[in-house]
Formats: C-alpha cells, structure tokens, sequence
C-alpha cells in the first residue's frame, strides 16, 4: 500500500471573491479594483439569473465572441 500526497493551495480571495463577496460588497470591489482574475458567480441559483448578474454587472463576454472566437484566442 502506498501514500498518495496531495499539494493544497488556497486562492487568495481578492483574486478569485465568491459571489457572495463580489456581487453583495460594492465597497470592497472598488477597493480591489484590478486584481481579480475569475469571479465566482456563486451563492444564486439558477442558469438563467447567474448569466443576468453577469450581464448586469458588465462581466458577460459570450456573446460578444461567440461567432468568432474566444477572447483568448481559438479554443
């Protein structure tokens, strides 16, 4: 028998906020302006309501490229 080891990071939050964060803390996301890379869109449910908050808060880009191609580039 083996031991399997795994290597755990967390993601700093200002980088990755969770939905709970970024969408409900106005403040916070002008304070941290520029730093994130990827926005959770969770704590909603539904398909259709998390693309609507994307697209209110102008962070819904999938339409923009979806006839051409992808904004980093050809997937």
């Amino acid at each position: 028998m083996s031991t399997l080891w795994v290597d755990l990071y967390l993601l700093p939050q200002v980088a990755f906020p969770t939905g709970g964060l970024y969408f409900k803390n106005q403040t916070w996301v002008q304070q941290t302006k520029g730093l994130h890379v990827i926005i959770h869109n969770n704590y909603i449910t539904g398909f259709e309501k998390k693309i609507k908050r994307f697209r209110d808060f102008g962070l819904w880009f999938v339409d923009d490229y979806a006839v051409l191609e992808s904004p980093l580039g050809r997937i």
